[in-house]
């Protein structure tokens, strides 16, 4: 016997007309199952019943004009259910029955069980047919209330089916007679891998399309069979906004460069050539390696810009890690100098002294950056008094680059610990340090990750592709 089914998709409204002899114990059990019953005697009784509730399903059974009643329902609704009952004995009357389709024959005779499974099979398909106008439902409003514009296309015409409210008042030539929007500024190799197997479902992703005399990033989704999707998001003003950016990114660097440079020439003269004594030796060597480290990220500034917008790939070159490591560690030297921290470096399981040759590729003043942040990160997180290690590993295509501190990454912080502005408990902190080193990481070809825990501290661990 089929389940009780409570579910405002399972259960039905049926109409029950006519003789049927397990009527006192077949009402009760639908009721059981959630179903709402009504019954009518007469054939006018049954099409007004039918006229006024509409129900999900019509049993009808002997009654006097059995094929006029019926008939009279289908001028209601084309598509109204039935389950017929018939006596088998008696063909004059159910044959007239047989030229309506989308309905189903029981005898009379049937029992419990055979009525309570047929019904139990319109259930399922009226069940699936209020999922589908539920979706369709759902999905007429999302697409009208989409701030963007939105297009329904057919893969095999190309021509809109549906376009929401900002795609007519955007598209001031939208034609449902002619090609959907946005398709001929593609190129032909990208309409070729989007109608590729259209019976596999699947997204593209465009960005910067023009079109309209606008940029666009474009989503194409394929929805049903033949049946793409269209989402279109104007991104003109970000694209102008990114390009003031990177023009004053640009401005600033050259202002900032120039007498920046100056202070490092000017440095190495007083380190070098003016004859300092050992108090103010030390002193002028601060000096430029500060400015040394300030001219870095000058130029290393507009790089992440570019590297951010797709618009740069790094200047790969084969080069020492000890470089890049050591460069790092010495623009901490304040911070490690206040908290007291004691940075170890381990190559292979050996200290990593300046002989150490362990060759990465990828720009040395972008990897050098990529482990000033990392490091920063460390030495911030980690406890005073307390030891940053750092380990090195050659494997196959890869160098591996450990930084271990006694410090935990805040759980509040630990999914987004890779994105722009994420920041905790720190003064001045930006958000920047981890999210730019990463992005970095990822256009030299490697890639960030972590580990954390109270109990064993944060290991931050990167990773560098070989020559």
């Amino acid at each position: 016997m089929p389940e009780c089914r409570t579910d405002d998709n399972s259960a039905m409204t049926i109409l029950i007309t006519g003789k049927i002899p397990l009527n006192h114990s077949l009402i009760p059990e639908l009721h059981r199952q959630g179903h709402a019953v009504s019954v009518a005697r007469t054939p006018r009784d049954t099409i007004f019943a039918y006229a006024s509730q509409q129900p999900d399903l019509l049993i009808l059974a002997e009654q006097e004009d059995v094929a006029a009643t019926f008939q009279s329902i289908r001028e209601i609704n084309p598509e109204a259910q039935a389950l017929l009952v018939i006596d088998t004995a008696n063909p004059a009357y159910f044959e007239p029955l047989l030229e309506f389709n989308n309905v189903s024959f029981v005898p009379a005779s049937a029992s419990k069980k055979k009525f309570l499974d047929t019904i139990d099979s319109f259930m399922k398909l009226t069940a699936q047919k209020k999922r589908t106008e539920a979706d369709g439902r759902i999905y007429d409003l999302i697409l009208k209330s989409l701030p963007f514009p939105a297009i329904l296309f057919c893969e095999k015409s190309l021509k809109p089916l549906f376009a929401n409210k900002p795609a007519q008042d955007k598209l001031q030539d939208l034609d449902y007679t002619d090609e959907a929007p946005f398709l001929s500024a593609l190129s032909d190799e990208v309409r070729n891998n989007l109608f590729t197997d259209i019976d596999a479902y699947r997204i593209h992703s465009l960005n910067s399309v023009p079109a309209y005399d606008r940029y666009w990033d474009l989503t194409i989704e394929q929805v049903a069979p033949s049946v793409f999707m269209l989402l279109a998001i104007d991104t003109t003003d970000q694209r102008r906004q990114m390009q003031f950016r990177e023009e004053m990114e640009r401005i600033t660097r050259h202002d900032l460069r120039s007498p920046t440079a100056t202070i490092v020439g000017m440095s190495r003269i007083l380190e070098t050539e003016a004859g300092l004594n050992d108090e103010f030796l030390p002193i002028a060597r601060i000096l430029r390696e500060t400015s040394e480290r300030m001219i870095r990220q000058i130029d290393t500034s507009l790089t992440l810009i570019r590297l951010e917008t797709g618009s740069l790939k790094p200047d790969a070159y084969p080069f020492n890690l000890y470089t890049a490591i050591s460069a790092a560690v010495g623009d901490l030297s304040q911070l490690v100098n206040d908290k007291q921290l004691e940075i170890v470096s381990m190559c292979d399981g050996e200290p990593m002294q300046e002989e150490s040759s362990i060759v990465c590729f990828g720009e040395a003043a972008l990897i050098i950056t990529m482990f000033s942040n990392l490091l920063k990160n460390a030495a911030e997180a980690a406890p005073s008094h307390s030891r940053i290690s750092i380990t090195i590993k050659e494997e196959d295509g890869y160098i591996r680059t450990e930084i271990h501190n006694h410090g935990e990454i805040p759980v509040s912080i630990r999914n987004n610990f890779f994105d722009r502005y994420t920041t905790y408990g720190k003064k001045n902190g930006t958000g920047l340090g981890t999210y730019s080193a990463r992005l970095i990481a990822r256009a030299s070809g490697g890639d960030i990750s972590f580990t954390t825990s109270k109990e064993k501290g944060t290991t931050l661990i990167a990773t560098i592709p070989k020559p």
